[in-house]
Formats: C-alpha cells, structure tokens, sequence
C-alpha cells in the first residue's frame, strides 16, 4: 500500500471517527436536556407533594379545633379560602414555570 492510500485510509477513519463523534455529542445533548426536565418535574412534584402535605395537616387541624369562637364549619371555610390562595399561587409559579 502506498502512502497515498495509506492518507486516504486514515482521511477515511478520520471522517467515521468525526462523525461518531457528532452523533454522541448530539445523543449527550438530547439526554442531557432530557435529564434537567426531569430534574424540574421532580422538583415541582416535591413541591405538590408539600403543598398536599400542608393541606393534609390544616385539614386535620380544622378536624380538630375552633379559632376565636368558629364553629367547624366556619373553620373549615375560612382554611378552604386559604388553600384556594394556595392553590392560585401554585397554578401563576406553574405557569411561570412553562413559560420558562
């Protein structure tokens, strides 16, 4: 084999080489985009999961006591009015979120 073959041989394994190497960083790429989504829809669940969390514990709060003379069913109305609040909160940094 002559050295114009022998060059022409490793163009040729320089190119496959190249290419493979594109072809891995666009895999990198897409799975390291795929992992930061994934990251962020762990984060958002933490959070819906403290906010149910949070909920759950107010609930049993209202099952349980009265605030300045309230019945129960005042109480539960007036804690249902702040977890409405909540969950408005929750829906604009949802939204926000998306919009990101």
């Amino acid at each position: 084999m002559n050295s114009a073959e022998q060059a022409s041989l490793i163009k040729l394994k320089l190119m496959r080489l190249l290419d493979q190497h594109k072809q891995l960083k666009l895999s990198l790429e897409k799975i390291s985009a795929e992992n930061k989504n994934l990251l962020l829809q762990l984060s958002e669940s933490r959070k819906r999961e403290e906010i149910a969390q949070e909920r759950n514990k107010i609930s049993k709060l209202a099952d349980g006591i009265q605030l300045n003379g309230m019945n129960r069913t005042e109480l539960k109305q007036y804690l249902n009015s702040y977890i409405r609040q909540i969950d408005e909160c929750q829906k604009l940094l949802n939204q926000l979120s998306d919009n990101a």
